[in-house]
């Protein structure tokens, strides 16, 4: 729930305690207080920063998990297709098969399981196995293309340049990272399937790695050990912590892109915020009987604040309307005049006087007021 309608409950009910002590300007306004009488409860006026703020549910988190697919390699061809001649021990091109006499899974007969999975809730990173096939790890790199294609000497391209970058950033060398898949590649990559437990073929089979724009944290499997290895394989998020809200999208306003908000978190603690997206409105679930609303996606900067805080409910809040250096008065303070509007009853020294004012913004407790004969530092009365 909004903390907004708690704010307006509250002026309604201040304005309406101000409307039952209505005063006109003739009369005794100005008068001393009776002799005897205990002496006014009193409140300062004040020139600050008045903010005004929403606070809504959010949810701390990892951001909604999206699916991996993993698509398995080919069967090999045919007999009678191009591929190695009978009793060549050399694998075909692009296969991760092993060399014939090698105490590696055989070559491929068409079915592949999945025989390890990685634990919900842990890390892989650049390099690192997300799951194991025939025993076999696939490894995740980082970048948008995926593995369309085998990749072998010859061949050149955007995905040969992202691979070897890949390579390069895991500390292989002794090649050019450019779009050419050259013999010095073909070097390294032996050298890194050497390292991983593969056959060392110096080629890049479809189905041996999987690429993400960056390190992954699993949040869940889709299958088990021991299923085929193809389609969706677990679920995955980002590493980094953020907040999801939902916002109505009437106060979308105040929730743009870059919008520094303020993330209370349980126990009282609260770190700094920044809204990095706004998604599109969607339609109240309450029978359409409610306001649609907007998904908000805050970034943490700080991650480190957050300590080990476990997902959960969290409140975000935002700045719902600001006003820089006016004067404010309480709400209770407010006295409803008879000629109109509304007025404060100003002490001075042992006496009073009503001054007419003009009321702005209200938030927490306090109005801004605007009159020409108030100034920072003047007391008000204020009901006891």
């Amino acid at each position: 729930m909004i903390r907004r309608v708690a704010v307006a409950a509250a002026v309604a009910v201040a304005l309406a305690a101000a409307a039952a002590a209505a005063v006109g300007f003739g009369g005794r306004d100005g008068a001393a207080p009776s002799r005897g009488s205990a002496p006014p409860n009193t409140a300062e006026v004040t020139r600050v920063t008045l903010v005004d703020v929403e606070d809504v549910q959010g949810e701390l988190g990892y951001g909604a998990p999206e699916p991996l697919r993993y698509t398995p390699p080919a069967a090999p061809p045919d007999s009678g297709s191009d591929a190695s001649p009978p009793g060549s021990e050399a694998p075909p091109p692009g296969s991760d098969a092993p060399p014939a006499g090698s105490d590696a899974p055989p070559a491929d007969d068409g079915q592949h399981l999945v025989t390890w999975l990685p634990a919900v809730g842990s890390t892989v990173d650049r390099g690192d196995p997300l799951f194991r096939v025939d025993n076999r790890p696939v490894s995740l790199l980082f970048g948008p293309l995926p593995l369309y294609r085998g990749l072998s000497v010859g061949v050149k391209g955007p995905d040969v340049a992202q691979f070897e970058g890949n390579l390069r950033s895991l500390g292989y060398s002794g090649f050019t990272a450019d779009e050419q898949f050259t013999a010095s590649t073909a070097s390294a990559v032996k050298r890194w399937q050497r390292a991983n437990g593969l056959a060392e073929t110096g080629t890049v089979a479809p189905g041996q790695v999987i690429y993400a724009a960056g390190p992954i944290r699993v949040a869940g499997h889709t299958v088990r050990v021991g299923d085929p290895a193809s389609g969706d394989i677990l679920s995955y998020t980002g590493t980094t912590r953020m907040v999801l809200a939902q916002l109505e999208a009437s106060a979308q306003r105040y929730a743009g892109a870059g919008t520094t908000v303020t993330v209370l978190l349980p126990g009282g603690a609260s770190v700094n915020g920044t809204v990095d997206r706004i998604g599109p409105a969607t339609e109240s679930t309450d029978q359409g009987l409610g306001e649609p609303t907007v998904q908000v996606v805050v970034a943490i900067p700080d991650q480190r604040a957050l300590g080990d805080l476990p997902p959960g409910p969290v409140q975000v809040r935002f700045v719902a309307e600001e006003r820089k250096d006016v004067l404010t008065v309480p709400v209770v303070a407010l006295v409803a005049l008879l000629e109109g509007g509304y007025g404060v009853q100003v002490v001075d020294g042992s006496t009073s006087r009503y001054v007419a004012v003009r009321t702005g913004m209200f938030a927490n407790g306090r109005v801004e007021v605007t009159s020409s004969e108030l100034q920072a530092g003047m007391l008000v009365v204020v009901p006891k």
